[in-house]
């Protein structure tokens, strides 16, 4: 009777673990704006370089909460600019969905840099590090939002598959690759 009762009691255990994990990775790719990755990465550059490594890890489910709304727009872009970045962010994600976001095989290391919008204005050391767009488009930025650009590489090297415009707003991370496409 004791072994039966030792049985369930494992069963049951494997059962719980198994509903956890299953509630935990559902939790992970949350479909409503922002949901998803608010939930898994913090707001700071080391929440950034943990989003960009699950996104290199093939684990991109939460990518299309990373679309910005028009709030996140507003806040992140001078009022002048915010329709035309309003009409890139629709284009650019239906192109996202059938794309496949990460690094090519090999490329297993993360290069990660930041810029203050500000830097932009200033094309300064830390805007080098960003696509020569933002620097030209910097005046559509609003001043004070860090942004964020990578590259998956191989281990040594500095060229690899490069993205950018990641962004953290309203309590939430945005993706907006290469904003300053919208104002060719």
């Amino acid at each position: 009777m004791r072994w039966c009762y030792k049985l369930y009691m494992k069963k049951v255990a494997t059962w719980i673990m198994t509903l956890a994990l299953v509630f935990s990775f559902a939790a992970c790719s949350k479909g409503s704006k922002g949901e998803g990755s608010k939930a898994n990465f913090a707001g700071t550059a080391e929440g950034g370089k943990e989003l960009v490594t699950a996104v290199q890890k093939g684990n991109a489910d939460f990518l299309p909460s990373l679309k910005p709304s028009e709030a996140d727009i507003a806040a992140l872009f001078d009022p002048s600019a915010t329709a035309q970045i309003s009409a890139y962010v629709a284009k650019t994600y239906e192109e996202l969905a059938k794309a496949k976001i990460g690094g090519k095989e090999g490329q297993t290391e993360l290069l990660f840099n930041t810029a203050q919008s500000d830097d932009f204005v200033a094309a300064n050391e830390a805007a080098k590090a960003f696509p020569g767009g933002y620097t030209m488009n910097a005046a559509k930025f609003k001043p004070g939002i860090t942004w964020y650009a990578w590259k998956y590489v191989k281990p040594g090297e500095t060229l690899g598959m490069a993205f950018d415009g990641l962004t953290f707003v309203n309590n939430h991370w945005v993706w907006i690759p290469k904003p300053f496409r919208a104002f060719r």
